[in-house]
């Protein structure tokens, strides 16, 4: 029987439905398993109009909901909630519907259950939350119907789990920055790439302790913000689907704060003799004010980056390396939209407004489906090695 160890913040979590302020039933291709569809051909053959093929759309699934086209709404949210969960219950419920936004994986017979902050009512708990991001174990009356075993040949589920929750537990240090922490994950997760996964629950403890004295300078580059915004809107303009008005507002925020505008034709980004001062008054408001405010706020965003990652055992990429170089640029950018708001604001962020940033930004980068075009624009810019990466979180 499977043990399910679950994060915390799902333990306060409830859906706001119409009260959502970035529904999930807008925008997203919601994919549709295979048992669900075959509950509805059987047993409710009026909700099949609401499936449609998902091969040529935007979703890579064999089956999605069907979408308004004029609204992006999906066809069955009515006054705010789903139909279907009105009507037929959760039991009719596909997968992505059902657990959204719950992420589930398997580690042998025990599965970790965590959330993405791409939920608004996540981001908020999340941020509010005191507890630290480890897992408490429940019973949960479904799992996915497709479970993905994450657990690497000669290892336990046990040393798995713990090897996860070290992670975890060092992106939330409270005697580092958290530059610093990221520096050191960073560092202890290129060293398990050249290690036997099997070796991990050994070799993870010694490399975290080591770290911090084998990190290489950081090899800051002047224009790392500009890029980062420019990468933004490169990755946005590669899914060929407008950004949120969320988003939207959060991107032009910091082109307004870097003095910097984008071309999404061309996907170019304009800068002019007013822009690197711009920045240098963000990054010296950020010194004085802004780092030792929000750093709280960016460990917990990089712990449940890890989270949702199953980190190290899943995530964008084939290695550890590029794993941890897209959680970097995520991170990175968290951090830059943060310091471009307390600039325009020149007083602290609402929270609310914090959470707004953080799931605009995460409602994106944490459901980018392939991870070549990333690594290749990270490559440009040098992001992929351990001293450039390191420049760019110190921004």
């Amino acid at each position: 029987m499977t043990e399910i160890y679950q994060a915390p913040v799902l333990a306060a979590f409830s859906c706001l439905g119409d009260k959502c302020a970035d529904t999930c039933c807008k925008g997203w291709s919601m994919q549709m398993d295979e048992t669900t569809l075959a509950r509805y051909r059987s047993d409710a053959p009026e909700l099949l109009a609401a499936v449609e093929p998902g091969n040529g759309s935007d979703s890579d699934a064999p089956w999605i909901m069907r979408k308004d086209p004029q609204s992006g709404f999906c066809v069955k949210l009515e006054g705010g909630l789903c139909g279907i969960h009105k009507t037929h219950g959760t039991e009719f419920l596909g997968d992505a519907c059902h657990f959204y936004p719950r992420v589930t994986r398997a580690l042998g017979e025990k599965a970790v259950m965590t959330a993405s902050l791409s939920c608004p009512e996540i981001a908020r708990l999340a941020f509010a939350q005191e507890q630290a991001p480890a897992f408490n174990k429940v019973d949960v009356e479904r799992l996915p119907h497709t479970l993905k075993n994450r657990l690497p040949d000669g290892m336990s589920s046990d040393d798995a789990l713990a090897v996860h929750q070290m992670f975890l537990a060092a992106a939330t240090d409270a005697n580092a920055p958290f530059e610093t922490i990221f520096a050191r994950i960073g560092s202890v997760a290129r060293s398990l790439d050249r290690v036997d996964k099997k070796d991990w629950v050994q070799a993870t403890p010694i490399y975290m302790s080591l770290a911090e004295g084998s990190l290489p300078p950081a090899q800051p580059n002047i224009n790392d913000p500009f890029n980062l915004l420019h990468a933004l809107c490169g990755l946005i303009v590669a899914t060929r689907k407008p950004p949120s008005e969320r988003l939207r507002q959060t991107i032009a925020e910091m082109e307004q704060a870097l003095c910097a505008s984008l071309d999404w034709k061309q996907v170019l980004i304009h800068t002019d003799e007013n822009s690197l001062p711009a920045y240098q008054k963000i990054s010296a408001l950020w010194k004085k004010e802004g780092a030792q405010t929000y750093d709280p706020i960016l460990k917990r965003v990089l712990a449940m980056q890890l989270s949702l990652a199953l980190f190290p055992f899943a995530g964008l990429g084939d290695s550890l390396s590029e794993r941890i170089t897209i959680i970097g640029v995520r991170m990175a950018t968290f951090k830059l939209a943060l310091m471009c708001a307390c600039a325009i604001h020149e007083t602290g962020l609402p929270s609310e407004m914090v959470v707004r940033l953080v799931q605009a930004l995460a409602r994106f980068l944490d459901h980018l489906g392939d991870p070549a075009f990333s690594l290749q624009i990270y490559a440009e810019t040098g992001w992929n090695q351990e001293a450039r990466m390191r420049g760019l979180l110190e921004i």
